[in-house]
């Protein structure tokens, strides 16, 4: 649905020596143009200066000569031609006079055609010869033009089947008959001369001459080494015109018939068969002949050149042909009063084409591709689509419908060919401006009446051929000229055409070295467009826009400046960046827009390169179409993905956007299908029409479009139209309530009274979970919201779902409607955990009603529950409810055998009520509900609740249901005693057996968690006497010092075995000195520091000393060793990084592909399946065995650094937790004349510390282990991944960032209060 704009129209330069031009050929390289004319050949520059030229005809030979070939030799800075007395002949412009000889042909030369690689040369001679020669000119084959035999791609027939029996679909029967194709002899416009034409990858070429059998033309295939390979078929009046598509797929010729009036453009495969064809259109009566044709070189135009008679001078028109859906249209139409002498496609810029008429006159024309169509910005505005088709304009209203071309909702008939179209909408309509051939313009208005049957008219997809009209059809408000200041001003030569206000038009001129540009206005009493101001440029117009919003005009030269044109102004300015520096494009933009960005108005031009400015600055280099939104820029792109860039970012954010690289969590890119482009948005809608490569329309909602609408429609609590939405587009509804929580809570009432649908209420309540979905699904829409703090975060996941169903609840019950009864069935079992009770009673609610009443049924109440739950957790929830009525109506739905459940209600029902319920409760596993109606039963029953207590555990429930003090109460807590005991917690038994007043037992309990203290209390209850008090001490004591609680052994044996001396020997070897001394005193046991005092001091300095030796050799080995271990891993790191993989791989994975994505998954997974492993270990024992294999300190494990650090750090804390017993031993060495021994341990003991302290920053020396990186694992959630994705981070090994000890050295007592003054040698 594109069409071919004119955006550059030069007349270059006009002289006498290119009247009688025939051949012409382009140097891109320099710049120049070479052309032949019977006498001359002459060298021009692009801008029409000439730079040499040198006489055709051969000075030794009086025989006159036409040209035949001309071929610019880029390589060999020359040019070939070839004329017809069979000369080939090299023109060297470093000897401009001279035009050398290299071959000469006694027959003459009727066609020469080189390969487009320019390394073969086809010619064809008068002898009816074929020579295929060198670039050296040395001849390779020579054979005979017409082949006498099949070729290799001729026809072939098998034997079987005739064309009379074969099925020929639409065309009927009468197809089946074989015609006989009558030959006629070539026109009597026909040279004679044979026509030569390569195909683009230089493997085939063609020859199209007349065959001297039956004198009519016949089209001949050959391969590149000039291998004959078919004949095309038998067909009448094919004329001396043929291009050879370069894609390969077809084979331009034109036929015109005897038996018929009309000129056709036909098409031959490889294989010589024909394969379509297409009407040429005109606009005169007058006999027409086509001079030529020719494909440019993307194979997407087809130019055609026609001449004919008109007022006795030959004229020509240029007509430029593409096709789409197996349709042709007829895109541009040039006239040339003059005539065409020849014309050719520049072979660098694909839409450019270099013409020479034969007055003499050389011009370049220049095309674009350009999508004519409203901006769709008011509801006003259908979004039109308009394709230019010859005469006609087919019009499509892409907001009522999407018509895939070639079809159309309706077309209008014009007098002349369409060159151009402009639109002018506002709150009043759409109107347009067709700009015709003529030079006239067409004014055709969407909204209010007319006549214009003859013009305008419904097809099928419209409203036409009995289908009911869709659309309204413009009608024409009249048709205007062109007025200008001065009479010699002609329009012929307008290009640019802009309609810029309410009767307002801006257009361009050509003139010779710029172009002018005109403001006119509409004059309808004069039926013309009246210039009322002219601005002369500085050069050449390329292309021309205007903001919809603010009417600004912005104009771009070829050179890439642009300018600014206002409303209001009669004179152009330069447009300036925000930093106020003239906004110049690095290369031209031959399609360009003006929208805002960031509160600040830019300019968007795209190249014909693919390359995408904003302003000055590039973003993108692949950008095949774009197109501007409300809020977004949309583009698509070679990666074939389309992307929605925020109008509300800065300009300096766009310059990142180059890099395509994406979170998987980014909404704002989408793929497509390959080759999509964009025809037209909808502003303040979601829709985005994209036109694949063969030509039919698809309609797609990109998500970010969505969201964004969703955006606006929740804050302005239009919440059905956006409950909607996203039902259509499978968004996640949770986003109603995330997207501003707090505002859909307190407006539930509102959005229940909008949505009124049971059905939707379901749908939502059944969706909901309690993770915020814009910090998770949605990240990329709203990465402007305010995060959370992780405490905040967790608290709402956790209720977010109740809070939801609550406040459904409440705004459902005030409605007060029972048609909404499926909904508060389903908030109720949506909670957590779901309540399965109160949705019960709902369904119970609903028996008894008057059935006269219109009232939900309580069977399909019951019917949908079971939809949402199991029948069986249903049945259990109903038996909890000890109502059998509504048991036996679940149990009803289910397939549960009624002699099972029926036997067991009725025995039931003869039980006591409270046994009653705690035999349901027993039932259904609920043990502590159970507890506290068999509490209820009496004392008879209280050996069965004991039972009950002990199988499941409900001890501490028991005794709340108990008085303190009764029979029951200690019975209770005694049996809860003995069971604490089982689970060695002695300490907590002994309080219960003092609350069940065992004394003994409980001295046992407090005997077994060495809590001597509550032992002797209990010996107070059972009054011991002395002796067996003392024995009890020593007993206790030796407990004591088994589990090196010495200072506690040495109080009992003090106070309660009252033995001084054995207390003073537990403080010895407890290493409590000072303790130890003072009790020496208090008993006058002096002689006990000879004995026992000094002899423990000098064994506590010699196993020190070995220990601090042993502990040091240990540190400096596993600090060596890591230093190792980290070298190695690094070596290996950059290798990876380094290395081939990189290179050679990369290319292995698509665009699309996330590999930090794939990272995140099995790291998840492998931590995961860790996780669940040690979570089924059973004891704690086995837990810990596994948590010390976690790292290994073997040599070359997987782990080995962690191992390595771990070890360190808890050599780090045992040694620096010695400062205390270090410091104790060296005061009583002092104390005692042990100095030497004292000042030695202080200095080992500072040494090591000093070693520990300079080596903590070389063992954490990582920063750890990179801060910005990702952790999966069991406490990572989902919205921590997002983010952490969304944000680039590389996903890092979880064992290496949980374990703390990994991230920061241990925190060591750093007081120094430990040394001793007098026990430094200082």
């Amino acid at each position: 649905m594109r069409n071919l704009k004119l955006v550059d129209s030069r007349h270059v330069v006009e002289t006498e020596a290119l009247r009688d031009a025939q051949l012409i050929s382009l140097d891109t390289e320099q710049n120049n143009i070479y052309v032949a004319s019977s006498s001359h050949v002459v060298c021009y520059s692009f801008d029409g200066k000439e730079i040499a030229s040198v006489p055709v005809q051969d000075s030794e030979s009086d025989q006159s000569c036409l040209p035949i070939g001309l071929q610019y030799l880029g390589d060999q800075q020359a040019l070939c031609l070839a004329t017809d007395d069979g000369r080939i002949c090299l023109w060297h412009l470093s000897n401009p006079e001279e035009l050398e000889c290299v071959g000469d042909v006694e027959s003459g030369i009727t066609a020469m055609g080189w390969s487009p690689d320019l390394e073969l040369i086809v010619i064809t001679t008068g002898e009816n010869k074929l020579l295929l020669m060198t670039r050296e000119f040395d001849v390779i084959s020579e054979v005979g033009l017409f082949p006498d035999h099949e070729g290799e791609d001729g026809h072939i027939t098998v034997g079987w089947g005739k064309k009379e029996t074969q099925f020929h679909g639409s065309s009927g029967k009468q197809s089946a008959k074989q015609e006989h194709v009558v030959l006629h002899s070539a026109s009597e416009h026909d040279n004679g001369n044979p026509l030569i034409s390569w195909r683009g990858d230089g493997q085939f070429f063609v020859i199209s001459s007349i065959e001297p059998k039956t004198g009519a033309r016949f089209v001949y295939t050959w391969s590149r080494e000039c291998v004959f390979q078919a004949r095309s078929e038998p067909v009448d009046g094919v004329q001396n015109c043929l291009s050879w598509k370069p894609s390969g797929s077809l084979i331009a010729s034109v036929q015109k018939a005897h038996s018929s009036l009309a000129t056709q453009v036909i098409f031959y495969e490889k294989n010589g068969l024909r394969h379509g064809e297409f009407n040429i259109q005109t606009v005169t009566t007058a006999d027409v002949r086509v001079q030529f044709i020719s494909w440019n070189q993307d194979s997407s135009v087809l130019a055609v050149c026609l001449e004919y008679t008109e007022n006795d001078s030959k004229s020509s028109l240029l007509q430029l042909w593409t096709v789409n859906n197996y349709h042709w249209y007829l895109k541009q139409s040039l006239h040339f009063s003059s005539g065409v002498s020849m014309a050719t496609w520049d072979p660098e810029q694909m839409y450019k084409m270099h013409v020479l008429s034969r007055s003499g006159a050389y011009s370049t024309f220049i095309w674009a591709w350009h999508t004519d169509c409203t901006p769709g910005r008011v509801d006003e505005d259908d979004a039109l689509v308009a394709v230019i088709d010859g005469k006609q304009l087919l019009v499509t209203p892409i907001r009522k419908m999407v018509v895939p071309p070639p079809m159309s909702a309706y077309a209008i008939s014009l007098p002349y060919p369409v060159r151009n179209v402009t639109f002018k909408t506002d709150s009043s309509g759409t109107s347009l401006a067709i700009y015709m051939a003529n030079d006239q313009i067409a004014v055709f208005n969407c909204q209010g009446e007319g006549n214009n049957a003859s013009l305008v008219s419904y097809t099928g997809a419209g409203g036409g051929d009995g289908f009911v009209p869709q659309c309204k059809l413009p009608h024409l408000e009249d048709m205007y000229h062109i007025k200008f200041q001065t009479p010699e001003d002609q329009p012929s030569q307008i290009v640019h055409f802009l309609w810029i206000s309410e009767s307002q038009f801006l257009f361009t001129k050509t003139g010779q070295s710029c172009s002018i540009l005109h403001r006119a206005d509409i004059c309808k009493g004069e039926k013309a467009l009246v210039v009322r101001t002219s601005i002369e440029l500085n050069n050449f117009v390329l292309s021309m826009a205007k903001n919809e919003e603010t009417n600004t005009v912005a104009i771009q030269l070829v050179n890439g400046e642009v300018f600014k044109l206002l409303p209001d102004k009669d004179d152009v300015q330069p447009w300036l960046s925000p930093s106020s520096q003239p906004v110049r494009f690095p290369y031209p933009c031959t399609e360009m827009s003006v929208t805002s960005f960031g509160q600040q108005e830019i300019v968007i031009g795209r190249t014909d390169r693919f390359r995408l400015f904003v302003n000055n600055t590039e973003i993108a280099s692949n950008c095949t179409s774009f197109k501007v939104h409300n809020e977004f820029l949309l583009l698509t792109t070679f990666s074939h993905t389309i992307r929605c860039i925020s109008r509300a970012c800065q300009l300096n954010d766009l310059s990142s956007l180059s890099d395509t690289k994406s979170h998987p969590f980014d909404e704002s890119i989408r793929r497509v299908e390959r080759g999509s482009q964009i025809i037209n948005i909808l502003a303040n809608s979601t829709k985005v029409i994209l036109q694949m490569p063969r030509g039919n329309l698809e309609t797609i909602h990109p998500r970010a479009l969505v969201l964004s609408s969703l955006k606006h429609l929740m804050d302005s609590d239009k919440m059905l139209e956006a409950l909607l939405m996203m039902r259509t587009h499978r968004i996640n509804l949770n986003l109603l309530h995330d997207h501003n929580p707090s505002h859909f809570l307190s407006h539930i009432d509102q959005f229940i009274q909008q949505v009124d649908s049971p059905a939707h209420f379901n749908v939502l309540l059944t969706d909901l979970m309690e993770e915020d979905v814009t910090q998770t699904m949605y990240t990329a829409s709203y990465s402007t919201k305010p995060d959370s703090t992780d405490t905040q975060t967790v608290g709402l996941q956790k209720s977010k779902v109740n809070r939801i169903c609550d406040c459904f609840l409440d705004g459902l019950q005030k409605a007060g409607s029972d048609r909404f009864y499926q909904s508060i069935l389903t908030a109720h079992v949506r909670k957590n955990p779901p309540d399965l009770e109160k949705a019960l009673y709902v369904v119970w609610s609903l028996y008894g009603r008057d059935k006269s009443e219109k009232c939900a049924s309580p069977e399909d109440a019951l019917k949908y529950l079971l939809f949402l739950v199991d029948v069986n957790d249903l049945y259990n929830v109903a038996l909890g409810m000890y109502n059998f009525d509504l048991v036996l109506m679940v149990a009803g739905k289910s397939q549960k055998d009624p002699k099972e459940y029926i036997p067991f209600l009725n025995q039931l029902r003869t039980l006591e009520e409270n046994y009653r319920h705690y035999t349901i409760d027993k039932h259904l596993k609920k043990y502590s509900k159970a507890l506290e109606h068999l509490v209820k039963c009496g004392d008879e029953h209280f050996q069965e609740l004991l039972t009950l207590v002990s199988d499941h555990k409900l001890h501490a429930k028991a005794l709340s249901l108990y008085k303190p003090g009764s029979a029951q109460f200690k019975s209770i807590a005694a049996t809860y005693g003995s069971y604490l005991r089982t689970k060695n917690r002695h300490d907590e038994a002994g309080i219960m057996f003092i609350k069940a007043e065992e004394w003994e037992l409980a001295l046992e309990a407090f005997q077994s968690a060495r809590n001597w203290r509550q032992v002797f209390c209990m010996a107070g209850h059972l009054n011991y006497c002395s002796s067996t008090l003392s024995e009890l001490a020593v007993k206790i004591s030796g407990e004591l010092k088994s589990s090196q609680m010495y200072k506690e052994a040495a109080t009992v044996l003090e106070e309660y075995a009252q033995d001084p001396e054995e207390a003073i020997v537990a403080l010895i070897q407890g290493s409590h000195w000072e303790e130890s001394l003072r009790l020496m005193h208090r008993y006058k046991r002096l002689d006990l520091i000879e004995t026992h005092l000094k002899e423990a001091l000098e064994e506590s300095w010699d196993h020190l000393m070995e220990m601090l030796s042993s502990q040091k050799a240990q540190f400096l080995q596993y600090k060596n060793r890591l230093t190792v271990v980290r070298a190695q891993k690094e070596k290996e790191r950059s290798e990876l990084d380094g290395g081939e993989w990189n290179e050679t791989g990369a290319d292995l994975f698509s665009d699309t592909s996330s590999i930090t994505g794939a990272t995140v998954t099995s790291l998840a997974t492998s931590n995961s399946s860790r996780s669940t492993v040690l979570s089924k270990t059973g004891s704690a024992r086995t837990r810990r065995k596994a948590e010390n294999k976690k790292w290994s300190l073997k040599e070359g494990s997987k782990n080995e650094g962690f191992a390595l650090v771990d070890a360190l750090a808890k050599q780090m804390t045992v040694i620096y937790n010695m400062k205390d017993e270090v410091s104790s031993l060296m005061k009583m060495l002092i104390q005692f004349n042990y100095d030497q021994k004292a000042t030695r341990l202080h200095e080992v003991y500072d040494e090591f510390l000093t070693l520990i302290d300079g080596s903590v920053g070389q063992i954490w020396n990582q920063s750890q282990t990179n801060k910005t990186a990702m952790m999966v694992g069991p406490n990572s959630t989902s919205s921590s991944l997002a983010k952490a994705v969304q944000s680039g981070q590389k996903v890092t090994d979880v064992e290496e960032t949980l374990d703390p000890v990994l991230l920061a050295p241990p925190n060591l007592n750093k007081d120094s209060r430990w040394k001793l003054h007098i026990a430094s040698k200082s």
